[in-house]
Formats: structure tokens, sequence, C-alpha cells
């Protein structure tokens, strides 16, 4: 059976200052065992509300997305998904309207698979098939109640001919002409533009105001190919005849020049002097010559401008496909259309072309991709505290909570902050560095672990170095504390040290590690199950969080991970207070938040979902943070300062 194929016309018919109307035309050509598919639609949004173009862009987007993907589902179960989608799409934006109503909406979309065709209606939009002389009305009995949730509830399928005539109208046709009329002016063998043209004269003597008609003719491929070439054709001679134009107007020119009672040749017996004979010709020939200078280069400037409109709307058609993508979940195909779009508007900023249009575009799709990764951006920020104002050398290393006080602390010196005051400073140690510090709540101190792998705890503002039983303190990079213990992460030994806090010291280490792989581990943080950051540079986020309990790495899944991978993660906090992980990107100047999703029952199985980020775009460092266990607060230093944001 010889393969169809349609050739599309549209109609619009003006619109009023509150109805708009627009079509859609996709193809898709045959591959392998699979056939040439299109998608048509044509729809009116009567009351145009607020971003309603949007709404349409949308919805035509998710069409071409939906209907083509998995060709090796069948066609109708396609469409009916792309349906659905299409249907959550504007009921999301209705529901983003103050009033909840989108006010009338007419429209017609149409399937065809090879010769298979589904279609459905919303509205007062109707759809007529001329087949063989009668006209049906394929999408009688579509529509639903006035009460219908959904905008496109019912499908009508049916199988197309050649000569097939199919007219997708935003309103009901029979009104301004009468069956027989329509089969009359849509016959098999007239072209459908020839159609639309009559078409027009009788809607416009009916006195209506904003129809909408996309025409389809079915027709084999062959035929399709002639009507192409014969437009191809049409178009050239638009072209020459604008030229003759030019050369007209360029003899005439000449006559007025020339000397009364010259006559060109051909135009008399009277002697031409040959200087106004060359003169003649020569300016006829420059005429033609800039005459055809004057079309190439308008069409390279068109070719040119056109480039780039179709530039700038493919730019457009990956943000929406981005945005069909992120409304189904599918973030990393989202990230890729973005990733494209923002490279396309990117090479015309750098091209000097559409300059102002790339621009916007570009920052549509850096927002969009805010909203995918979920991004909160902090600019201008206020300091809290201001350490400089103690010791314009300070470098900080670190930061700790202690009874709602903030203290900070460089690698010698301990700064106590209350509210925006430093009350107090005091030196920890002048010979070690410190590494970093947390709050011992069993001791009420704030315990500090050194380069030197000392352990020094502050309390009753004095510092003290304590002692272990063993003969020294393990090598250690990070340590957490829980309970009435603290755990040394040390990656030199593949292991993490448990120590118990005695009354006066700390007891003897003992091995808590049993079979996880901490050779690259930098962070750790303890809510019953440790966690374990690792920075193995390897591009993967999803392995460098690990989950050890009672000494065992246990399963750990990471979902939904943000288009950005982490360079250097740098630090891990959590606690049993709190119901996220948060992660310290510091390359990048942000810090992550996970969701801990709570155990599946009877298994040692976790999630962390990826769930925002914190970015702070205007800070040259972040070094370290701090998160209240209500979580409405977050604390984070860069070299010499304290800023508080609300999280």
């Amino acid at each position: 059976m010889a393969s169809l194929h349609t050739i599309s016309e549209e109609l619009r018919l003006g619109t009023d200052s509150q109805t708009f109307v627009r079509s859609f035309s996709f193809t898709r050509e045959a591959s392998g065992e699979i056939p040439r598919e299109e998608v048509f639609a044509i729809i009116e949004l009567a009351d145009r509300p607020s971003g309603g173009e949007d709404l349409i862009r949308t919805l035509f987007q998710t069409l071409q997305e939906i209907c083509f993907v998995g060709q090796q589902q069948d066609p109708y179960e396609r469409f009916e998904t792309a349906l659905k989608e299409v249907n959550a799409v504007v009921a999301e934006f209705r529901e983003s309207l103050p009033n909840k109503n989108i006010g009338r909406m007419n429209a017609v979309i149409e399937f065809l698979s090879g010769r298979e065709l589904h279609i459905t209606q919303a509205g007062e939009a109707e759809a007529y098939l001329i087949r063989k002389g009668v006209l049906t009305t394929v999408t009688e009995g579509l529509s639903g109640d006035d009460e219908a949730v959904d905008a496109f509830l019912n499908i009508a399928s049916g199988k197309t001919e050649n000569r097939d005539k199919l007219l997708l109208a935003t309103e009901r046709l029979l009104r301004y002409a009468t069956k027989n009329e329509l089969v009359k002016i849509f016959s098999p063998h007239k072209e459908i533009t020839a159609g639309l043209e009559e078409l027009d004269e009788i809607i416009v003597l009916e006195g209506a105001q904003t129809t909408g008609v996309l025409a389809l003719d079915v027709v084999t491929e062959a035929t399709a190919s002639r009507v192409s070439v014969q437009s191809k054709a049409e178009e050239q001679g638009n072209s020459i005849a604008k030229i003759t134009q030019h050369v007209n107007r360029g003899i005439g020119w000449l006559r007025e020049k020339l000397p009364e009672g010259t006559q060109l040749p051909g135009g008399g017996e009277l002697k031409i002097d040959k200087n106004y004979v060359i003169l003649g010709f020569l300016v006829v020939a420059i005429l033609i010559l800039l005459s055809v200078s004057w079309s190439l280069g308008g069409k390279r400037s068109n070719v040119k401008l056109e480039e780039v409109r179709t530039a700038l709307e493919g730019v457009q058609t990956n943000i929406d496909m981005a945005k069909t993508r992120r409304n189904i979940g599918d973030k990393p195909q989202a990230y890729e259309l973005l990733n494209e779009a923002e490279q396309t508007a990117v090479d015309l900023v750098k091209s000097g072309l559409a300059i102002e249009e790339a621009d916007s575009k570009i920052l549509e799709i850096r927002q969009l991709r805010d909203s995918l990764d979920n991004i909160r951006r902090y600019t201008e920020l206020t300091p809290l505290v201001d350490l400089s104002e103690a010791d314009t050398e300070v470098s900080l290393v670190g930061m700790e909570d202690f009874h709602g006080r903030k203290i900070a602390f460089d690698v010698h010196n301990l700064f106590d902050t209350a509210l925006d005051v430093i009350s107090g400073t005091t030196e920890i140690d002048t010979v070690s560095a410190i590494r970093t510090g947390h709050y011992f709540d069993d001791r009420d101190a704030i315990v500090f672990l050194t380069a030197d792998d000392k352990v020094i705890e502050w309390r009753d503002n004095e510092a003290v170095i304590v002692d272990t039983d063993d003969e020294t303190w393990k090598s250690a990079v990070d340590f957490a504390i829980y309970s009435k213990f603290i755990y040394l992460l040390d990656p030199i030994n593949n292991q993490i040290w448990k120590y118990p806090r005695n009354r006066d010291s700390y007891g003897e280490a003992t091995n808590y590690n049993e079979n996880a792989n901490l050779t690259k581990a930098v962070s750790i943080a303890i809510d019953g199950d440790i966690w374990v950051l690792v920075n193995d540079n390897d591009g993967e986020m999803a392995n460098d969080i690990l989950r050890i309990r009672k000494g065992e790495q246990k399963s750990l899944t990471i979902s939904d991970l943000p288009a950005d991978v982490w360079q250097q993660p740098k630090k891990i906090f959590t606690n049993d207070a709190l119901k996220f992980v948060y992660v310290l990107d510091a390359t990048n100047k942000r810090i992550l938040r996970f969701y801990k999703d709570p155990p599946e029952a009877g298994t040692d199985s976790r999630t962390l979902i990826y769930n925002m980020q914190y970015l702070f775009e205007d800070l040259n460092e972040v070094r370290d943070f701090w998160v209240d266990s209500a979580e409405q607060k977050l604390f984070v230093i860069d070299a010499q300062k304290v800023y508080e944001v609300t999280i």
C-alpha cells in the first residue's frame, strides 16, 4: 500500500482583542518498520488569560514530545498518554490563575501514524472529514459536559485514504456553509489553498470574526513532492518578477534622461547618437546587475534573519521541552535540553546576532535550571559578625554552636560571639593548629581536633588538652560525637576509631569500621547511622556518601541528584534532631541538602533524596557551616565573617 503524506494550510480569520488562535504541526519521518507520523493541532483561547501563549506553546511541545516517545508502543496508547499530560498541563495552568478559570478553550488535536488517525477536541471546536463527496463530523460526541475536569476526554480513531480532506476548525463551520458547499469547495482534486480561499469568502460574508481552520490534504508521496516543487517554482517566479520590475523601472528612468525626440531601439527610424546608445545600454546593464544584487543581497539578509529566527525558535522549543520533562520527573533529559539551548543562545550572543533576545533566553534557561535543582541564591549578605574587628589577621577554619552562641575559630584561637557581638577571645593552643571542632553535650564542651592529633576541650572559658588511655591519639581528618563517644575518621588506616569518654580522659580506641572503603574519606557525621563523605573525584555524587551502622557499610541510595556535580565536597553535617543531611561543596560555594527517607521496614536499606541547595554567589569562599536543630537558620563562615540566612 502506497505511503500517504499530508499537505497542510491554515486559514486564520482575524482575532479580537480577547482571543487568539494558534496552530501546530510536527512530522517524524518513517524509520524502519515505524511509519511516518504527524501531529496537528489548532487551539483558540477566547479570553486571553495571562500566560496563555506559554500554555499553548507548552501544550504543543508536550504533544510533539510524548507522541513520538517509545515508538514501539501502540500509537493510540501514545496519543492517550500525551493527552493525559496535556490535561495535566491545562489543570496546572488553571490552578496558577487567581480565579482558577482559563476561559473558553476550543481545540482539535490529531495524531496520524501511517494511515491510522486518532483525533480529539475540546470546547466548540470541530473536525470534518471529506471523502468521496461526503462530509462527516468526526469529532461528533467527543466533548464532555460543562463540569468535566479534563479538557480532552475522548478519542475517535479511523483510517485515512488518498485524497481525504480534513478540516480542523475552532468553531462549527456548518454555521457558515452547508455540507454541500464544503464538499464542493474541498473536492478531491482541488488544492486545499484554493478551497481555503473560497471558504474565507464565505465566512467573511457570514460575519464570523475569530475563526481558525487547519486544512489537511491526504495525498500520496509523489503528489506531495510535486506540490512542493510547484511551491518552490512559484517562489522563484516571484523573484524573477521582482527583477523584471526593477529592469522596467530602469528603462523608464533611461527614457526620461535621453534627449527629447530620441527613441529607444525599435521605437522609430530616427537616428540615435552612438554615445546615447552606449550610455543607455550601460545604464540598463547596471540596473539589471543592481536588481540582481539587491535580490541576492536581500536573500542573503533574509537567510541570515531566518537562521537567527530559527535558532531562537529552537532555543524556545528546547526550553518548552525541558519544562515538559521537568513536569514528568525526567530531570536528566531536561538538563540536556537546557544545556543545548544555552549553548545556542550563547553562540548567538557571541556572533552579535539577536543579543537582547538571546540574553533573555539565557536568563530564562538559568532560572529554569535553578527551579529544576531547587537552588536558593543568596546575594548581598550582611555579616552577622565580623571577626576581623577582633583580629585583622584572622583566618577562620570552622564554627560550632554553644548554647546559642556561635563559636568561630581559626587555627589557634576561639572567638565567642553572642548575637552580633564578639564577647570573648580564647587562645586554644599556640603550637598545634586546630583542624575542626564539635560540641560535646555530655561534657558541655567544645572539643577540638588538631592537625598533630591532639584533642582539646574548651569549657568554662578554658582550653584543656585531654589524654587517652592509649599512648597517643590515632590520626584523623575529622571526628563526630554521639552519646558519650567520639569517633575519629582515619582514612590513612581505613578506620573509624571509637573512644569512650571517661571521667578525666578518654578510654582506649576500638576499631569501628569493618568493611567500608574510607581511604578517600574527608568528613563524618552521626545520627545513629554514621555518614561518611568521600572525595574521590569520580564525578559520581551517588558514590560520595557512605552509610555505616554497627560497623558495617549498609545499603544507601541517593536519588534526584542535581545537574552540577561537586568537585571537592568538604563537610557532611547532620544529627538525630535533623531530618536532612547537608554537604558543603566549597569549590562551588554551595551547601546541598538531602532528605533522609525513613528506613524501609524489615531492611537495612535507606535513601537520601536530593532536596535543595543554597548558593552563596557573593562570598569569596565558604569554609564551614552549621544548621540549627529547628532547621530555620543556616550559619556560614568565610575567612573572617559569620553570616546567618533563613532556610
